[in-house]
């Protein structure tokens, strides 16, 4: 595994070493040793996957409030996402900027998010499985989200949603919520 720091936040792209034979391929997803010696405190609590159908496809921004913020491994094991990270911490250089990544089973890439940042992503293929390695448990009265769309925040998505859930559609601005974010919707 190859880690860079994305934009300068705590955040980080992963490379995973994949290797190929004429079965397919393997690679190490998770390794304590690495992480640590990486300077990355992560510890898995729990493990998800989600599978969408169609792409154009939205699942997002969500994120869990202290004191259990979730830190996350991400990678996409089955056709292509847009991965998209917003950096909620206060006291944080990059508070309000988001970052965004193209995660596929091709491209060999998934993302080190640490706690205190909002995560959703876009489907560019149909048939897309998204894993997880969560740092916290799922806390529900802890969960919390915002608006895909929020115009404070200002996320370029490659496609028109073609899809997203109820839950999704109906979560409020981000600004409102969290004033200190001050003039978000930098891009790095």
């Amino acid at each position: 595994m190859k880690f860079e720091r994305i934009g300068g936040s705590d955040a980080r792209l992963i490379r995973f070493a994949q290797m190929r034979d004429e079965r397919g391929s393997f690679a190490r997803v998770w390794c304590a040793d690495t992480f640590r010696h990486e300077g990355i405190d992560f510890t898995p609590a729990q493990a998800n996957t989600s599978s969408t159908l169609q792409r154009g496809s939205l699942r997002g921004m969500h994120y869990q409030r202290a004191p259990r913020e979730d830190a996350k491994i991400v990678r996409c094991s089955l056709g292509r996402i847009h991965d998209v990270i917003v950096d909620l911490r206060e006291t944080s250089p990059t508070r309000g900027r988001w970052f965004a990544q193209d995660l596929s089973d091709e491209n060999g890439l998934g993302l080190y998010i640490p706690g205190g940042f909002a995560h959703g992503f876009q489907t560019l293929t149909d048939h897309v499985v998204v894993e997880y390695l969560m740092g916290e448990s799922y806390v529900p009265e802890l969960y919390d989200g915002f608006r895909h769309d929020d115009a404070s925040i200002g996320i370029e998505w490659p496609l028109p949603v073609a899809s997203m859930s109820d839950k999704d559609r109906a979560w409020p601005d981000l600004l409102p919520r969290l004033p200190w974010l001050g003039a978000a919707g930098a891009k790095s």
